[in-house]
């Protein structure tokens, strides 16, 4: 049995299990009591900022506190490849029923193309195999063996 303390004047819980202390996650004695408050969240207090997105905004260190990778620059570029994606899916779904447009927006994104090839710093990669490796993130099997499944 444990002894849980709330305290009225910041909502907040005590619990004696201490299991919020010790891993940052609010227990289920601390969790019922909130519930019994009639409260509708759960207190700012209880969040921690480790287990928000804000978490991945902030840089990293070990435990030498030498900074590990500056995560601000991968999740801004991480943000903006996905609106890039956003806006080239949109656009091929504007023109997917007008040939003519379809047309325009691939001879733009083949000139975009071009455009970064001719900057020097970027390899083409024609190579289906290696693109479908980049995109996976591990490489292609050499040989697959399909089983029959009634054996």
């Amino acid at each position: 049995m444990h002894l849980i303390r709330y305290h009225l004047d910041n909502n907040r819980a005590e619990c004696t299990c201490k299991m919020y202390e010790r891993e940052g996650i609010p227990c289920r004695h601390i969790l019922w009591v909130i519930k019994e408050k009639g409260l509708k969240s759960l207190p700012a207090a209880y969040v921690k900022t480790r287990w928000t997105k804000a978490a991945m905004s902030m840089p990293m260190f070990d435990l030498g506190s030498n900074l590990i990778e500056d995560t601000t620059k991968m999740e801004v570029a991480k943000n903006k490849v996905g609106h890039l994606w956003s806006k080239i899916f949109t656009c091929v779904s504007m023109a997917k029923n007008n040939e003519d447009c379809l047309d325009d927006f691939m001879k733009l994104i083949d000139g975009f193309k071009q455009s970064l090839l001719s900057r020097g710093n970027v390899e083409a990669s024609t190579d289906k195999g290696k693109q479908m490796e980049t995109l996976l993130d591990c490489p292609l099997l050499e040989e697959i063996t399909i089983l029959d499944p009634n054996k």
